[in-house]
């Protein structure tokens, strides 16, 4: 057994640093299940799979509001750090893509607030296992949990709790396969892995979201699609492997 970062250094002749980097953004996979650890211990007879770099690119940018479309497996503040002196409004979680603000003063406090109030308009598109029928409200309260499974692994979970936060997801219906259907989801409120939480909850969980109990896939199909905030309308194109035809 050797340590993943290591074995991937060997195999395509990089510095450990390097290979650290490519597990740390998502893009390195074994069995079609992505690396979450660089240290995590693997055979030596270990094959990787290194998904090509995509981009995050921006959608729209003036002198107080910077929109980036950001791009599966990069980090929220990674875009912070490389868009100074823009700060974040709000997070996307790693695996997710799609629209990400950013912003400056004055825009940034007006905005904050905004946020907080509920007048900001969130749209995703989510792809979930199993057959999803009619229009829903999800109102199920959420309490953010460290102390499960995977908290050694630094990741946090939300779990359905009458005493935890308020969260209100409503989701439609946009197309339906075989064992899988494509929704609209458009956020109330805002709690941590809340629409994940609330598919997961409905057993219906995001494709591809094993933290939440989805079978693997190389990628986590959900996507910021809409952001609409004090007059601005920020839209993101879908990620190509979103496409997936009818014999998905």
């Amino acid at each position: 057994m050797q340590k993943a970062y290591k074995l991937l250094s060997v195999q395509l002749g990089i510095s450990h640093n390097q290979a650290k980097s490519l597990i740390d953004l998502g893009r390195v996979r074994v069995h079609n299940k992505p690396v979450k650890l660089a240290r995590t211990l693997l055979p030596l007879t270990t094959r990787f799979e290194v998904l090509e770099s995509v981009e995050s690119s921006v959608l729209y940018q003036d002198d107080t509001l910077l929109a980036i479309c950001k791009s599966s497996g990069v980090d929220s503040y990674r875009v912070q750090d490389t868009h100074a002196p823009y700060q974040l409004l709000h997070r996307l979680d790693k695996p997710t893509s799609g629209v990400l603000l950013l912003a400056c003063d004055p825009f940034y406090t007006r905005a904050l607030l905004a946020f907080k109030q509920r007048g900001v308009y969130k749209e995703y598109c989510a792809l979930v296992e199993g057959i999803v029928r009619g229009v829903q409200t999800l109102r199920m309260p959420l309490r953010v949990q460290k102390s499960h499974a995977h908290a050694h692994k630094g990741f946090v979970k939300s779990l359905c709790d009458p005493r935890g936060k308020e969260a209100i997801t409503h989701i439609t219906p946009l197309k339906h396969y075989p064992r899988h259907t494509l929704l609209k989801v458009v956020l109330e409120t805002g709690v941590t892995h809340q629409i994940r939480a609330h598919l997961s909850a409905i057993k219906h969980p995001i494709v591809g979201d094993t933290l939440y109990g989805a079978k693997p896939s190389a990628h986590l199909f959900l996507h910021a699609k809409r952001v609409q905030i004090l007059g601005y309308d920020l839209q993101a194109p879908t990620p190509p492997y979103f496409d997936l035809g009818d014999g998905f």
